[in-house]
């Protein structure tokens, strides 16, 4: 089977090229952020799902390579990029990507000001478009992300067994996000409203199934996931496993759990207690079920769309089982 990288690689120069233009700037410090970034990018999922999902929904594989459909993948990369940006000031996060953040490498100043910057040139990418449905669909996600950072933000330190809040949260930090990348895809190829909107539940529930996949990781050995051990916990954040052991264990269990996050800024012994409590009593289990569900959800979702090879890309990125 093809796979996404060899699908997509003949979009790839024009995708970097509205890329290169969205960002570009007379200004020192800002290119060199953008070579930073550039030097460290991800794996670029967001705006590849809305180009997968465009071309799935009908787009001509013939694409120009000024088709708005790049611009507005590349918008969607660098809202990304203002997000983290944004994130490791909030969060005081020295590394990104296993290399300095931005803020470690300019200052908190400087992350705040070219995220700010990113933003503005997005706004002007979108008002190019001029398409209302997807100007709409972006400014409603924004609005969404930044309601769901300041819930996480008022949650902070507060731990419970309710896990309504936290799926608030992650579906307004990074669900609805991923939502708007294919409904944006969708847009570009079609007038039909139906396929629209399963293009966005595909995206919505892939991206509650990623961030829960996330927050089962920190909980693993850095030994196996290449990420530091305990993270959420040591900020304070009430993931699903916690939230699992917590309405799940017995009553002793749960006050030994409450009395050691107490514990300010919490100790490597304290932290590895939590740990092992929350893995050895199965809850990293029950979470990954839980991941499990909202896959199948997703790939429900994804029947409703055009049968062809970039539906097939787009399913495989649900074939993504946990190891524990």
């Amino acid at each position: 089977m093809i796979s996404i990288k060899q699908l997509l690689e003949p979009f790839r120069p024009s995708l970097l090229s509205a890329y290169k233009e969205l960002t570009i700037s007379s200004i020192p410090i800002i290119e060199d952020v953008n070579s930073h970034l550039n030097s460290t990018q991800g794996k670029q999922l967001r705006p590849l799902m809305t180009i997968l999902t465009g071309l799935c929904c009908g787009l001509d594989d013939t694409l120009a390579a000024d088709h708005p459909v790049f611009a507005a993948a590349a918008a969607i990369e660098t809202l990304h990029a203002s997000t983290l940006m944004h994130d490791d000031v909030i969060d005081n996060a020295d590394i990104r990507r296993g290399v300095p953040s931005v803020r470690k490498q300019w200052g908190n100043k400087a992350a705040v000001l070219v995220g700010d910057f990113y933003l503005a040139r997005i706004m002007q990418t979108f008002n190019k478009i001029d398409n209302k449905a997807v100007t709409s669909i972006i400014g409603d996600t924004v609005a969404q992300m930044s309601e769901g950072e300041l819930l996480q933000l008022q949650h902070n330190g507060v731990y419970t067994d309710d896990n309504n809040t936290y799926l608030t949260i992650i579906e307004k930090k990074t669900a609805v996000f991923m939502a708007a990348c294919c409904e944006v895809g969708a847009v570009f190829a079609t007038g039909d409203e139906r396929l629209r909107q399963h293009a966005r539940r595909f995206g919505l529930n892939l991206g509650m199934a990623f961030q829960i996949r996330d927050d089962i990781i920190d909980y693993m050995p850095a030994t196996v996931t290449g990420k530091p051990q305990g993270n959420d916990l040591c900020e304070g954040k009430c993931t699903l496993p916690l939230i699992h052991a917590l309405k799940n264990s017995d009553d002793d269990t749960k006050k030994n759990i409450l009395s050691l996050l107490k514990e300010k800024p919490l100790s490597d012994t304290n932290l590895k207690r939590l740990m092992d409590t929350v893995t050895h009593g199965g809850y990293l289990a029950s979470a990954a079920r839980v991941h499990d569900e909202y896959l199948e959800c997703a790939r429900e979702a994804l029947q409703a769309l055009p049968d062809n090879k970039y539906r097939a890309a787009l399913a495989a990125l649900t074939d993504n089982p946990i190891t524990l």
